[in-house]
């Protein structure tokens, strides 16, 4: 059955008449009997008595009329809410972001020219660590997490999409009197002695195998772990000369004057990603996620 079956049947059932129907549809009126003879043969059923004087439903006929014209009605407020959808938005969006992530290199811009094509949206923003992000999302408090690429795992069993939309990479942190300070760019081999100060497992089991994998792609085990259990307390903690620690170079705390961030030597990019639940039909979120990539220039680097 093709959509044009159906709309001469709801046609000929309204008129009851193949001469007005045929009008209203701007056809043929043997093109439209045509397609109706082919619906009753595909349906095995006969949907109008035809006589020379008139034109009546078969009580088959009469039922199919009556679902059918509730579904075009509904197919009809569903076609006008998505065009209501793509030009004047209402609603809300909520986005998590991962804490002391510096978020001027995407987030302004993207906001800023979503509320300019639907200034009747609103956006709420949460900032939030690891954890508390992923608890978020599962509990539906917010509808997109931005995060970091390696955090992903602890995210798949929510049935989730996700995009990555901006490239960064890891840097060591170490306190400004640390003996190795003032190089420009450090080995993490010649840490290997000292302790390491990571997120917890806790908090996020990605973060802590990712700078627990790169120590051992230099070469060595820490012989000490200090866990925190957020980015802040992790730089207290180097800040006090507890240890050395990695970090996102996108993270705002490598404005610290009491820190050295220093770029690693032989290490992958890190990305961030949007993360969202494949069921969640809030339509707001796909058009963020092109302003996202669009304001960087649909690449996922700096």
């Amino acid at each position: 059955m093709t959509s044009f079956q159906l709309q001469c049947f709801l046609a000929v059932a309204e008129h009851l008449s193949f001469t007005e129907a045929a009008n209203c549809l701007f056809v043929a009126q043997s093109s439209l009997s045509r397609n109706i003879s082919n619906l009753e043969e595909e349906l095995n059923l006969k949907l109008f008595v035809r006589t020379k004087k008139y034109v009546r439903l078969t009580p088959a006929g009469a039922i199919l009329f009556e679902e059918f014209a509730k579904l075009e009605q509904q197919a009809t407020e569903a076609i006008n809410r998505a065009r209501k959808a793509q030009s004047s938005l209402e609603g809300l969006l909520r986005i998590g972001i991962i804490e002391n992530q510096r978020s001027e290199h995407f987030l302004p811009q993207s906001i800023s020219s979503l509320r300019k094509n639907l200034p009747n949206l609103k956006v709420d923003l949460l900032r939030g660590n690891f954890k508390e992000l992923r608890d978020a999302l599962a509990k539906n408090e917010i509808d997109i997490s931005m995060t970091v690429d390696f955090d992903l795992g602890e995210y798949l069993n929510q049935n989730v999409v996700y995009q990555p939309f901006f490239r960064s990479a890891g840097r060591c942190v170490i306190s400004k009197y640390h003996p190795l300070a003032h190089q420009e760019i450090i080995c993490l081999e010649d840490l290997k002695k000292e302790p390491l100060i990571a997120i917890s497992p806790d908090i996020s089991k990605g973060a802590y195998h990712h700078v627990m994998e790169l120590c051992s792609l230099h070469g060595f085990v820490p012989p000490q772990v200090h866990f925190a259990y957020s980015v802040e307390n992790l730089i207290l903690m180097v800040e006090s000369g507890l240890g050395y620690s990695v970090l996102d170079e996108n993270s705002s705390i490598m404005g610290s004057s009491a820190v050295r961030a220093i770029p690693i030597s032989d290490q992958g990019p890190l990305s961030l990603v949007a993360i969202w639940h494949k069921n969640n039909l809030n339509p707001a979120i796909s058009l963020f996620v092109n302003m996202l990539m669009e304001g960087n220039n649909g690449k996922t680097e700096k």
